[in-house]
């Protein structure tokens, strides 16, 4: 996970579904998976990888410092806040920023929870900028201050994270992190690859019990798979288990997590 872009103490002590309940209904948006399964290791603090490049944003720099966590008082909860006192859009979900800058999800436009991710420069005239296309890509994004040894083009500010098929199997294997093996199901669900490849590893991913929100994304994507392969290429029986892995899916204190149930039970009705 990316819980080492952080320096310091998290912001708030303790996480807990309850909080995040809360939180979403008062903001009234369901957040990114990313960012809860951050919040949950380090919920919230100032920034170590604080230096986000992008050609979006005045000089091809700027610095984050912090992002706000979960809390029933503080934190990413002041959002709504925050928009009306400085005159901003509805729907912006700020992250992070203090007058001189905002770093906010954009839900203007967007009902789910994978919201782009953009950046508000001082001038409260100027339109948020888009920096990154989700919030897992925003974090892929950030460098340290010092690292400078890197080749940056302003023209190219492509957002797409590509992996081998060899890479993303090893990210499984190995349990590497939620973001990376999400991202990796993202990639394969729209690009050619063997279907019954596919769902094997969304079998095999499914069972890393630590990220107890990746098979809410597996569903997604394989849902997705599903559209763009004929029916004839399905590897049914396999399909078929995947299905019922996700029905029967415990997550946080051993309950059933009810996104992962519908989506197993929408693969099983397309079978």
């Amino acid at each position: 996970m990316f819980e080492y872009i952080f320096e310091g103490e998290a912001e708030f002590d303790d996480f807990s579904l309850e909080d995040l309940k809360k939180v979403e209904e008062t903001l009234g948006v369901k957040l990114p998976d990313s960012y809860i399964e951050l919040m949950k290791l380090h919920n919230g603090g100032d920034l170590a990888y604080s230096i986000l490049h992008s050609g979006r944003v005045p000089d091809g720099e700027v610095e984050i410092e912090n992002i706000r966590g979960i809390d029933l008082e503080e934190g990413i909860i002041e959002s709504n806040y925050l928009v009306e006192e400085w005159e901003m859009e509805k729907g912006l979900i700020i992250i992070s920023g203090d007058g001189n800058y905002w770093l906010s999800l954009d839900y203007r436009n967007y009902a789910g929870n994978e919201p782009a991710v953009v950046y508000i420069e001082e001038d409260a005239e100027s339109k948020p900028k888009q920096v990154a296309k989700t919030f897992e890509l925003f974090l892929k994004k950030l460098k340290q201050p010092e690292e400078d040894d890197f080749e940056f083009d302003l023209e190219d500010d492509e957002d797409e994270i590509v992996y081998t098929k060899e890479e993303f199997e090893k990210n499984i294997s190995k349990g590497k992190s939620y973001v990376e093996i999400s991202n990796g199901f993202y990639q394969f669900a729209r690009e050619e690859c063997d279907m019954e490849w596919f769902i094997k590893l969304a079998l095999q991913a499914i069972k890393l019990k630590k990220f107890e929100r990746l098979p809410i994304s597996i569903g997604e994507h394989v849902l997705m798979k599903m559209n763009k392969v004929p029916s004839e290429k399905w590897p049914i029986n396999l399909l078929t288990e995947l299905a019922e892995s996700m029905i029967n899916f415990k997550g946080y204190e051993g309950d059933f997590d009810y996104l992962a149930v519908k989506y197993g039970k929408q693969i099983r009705r397309k079978l």
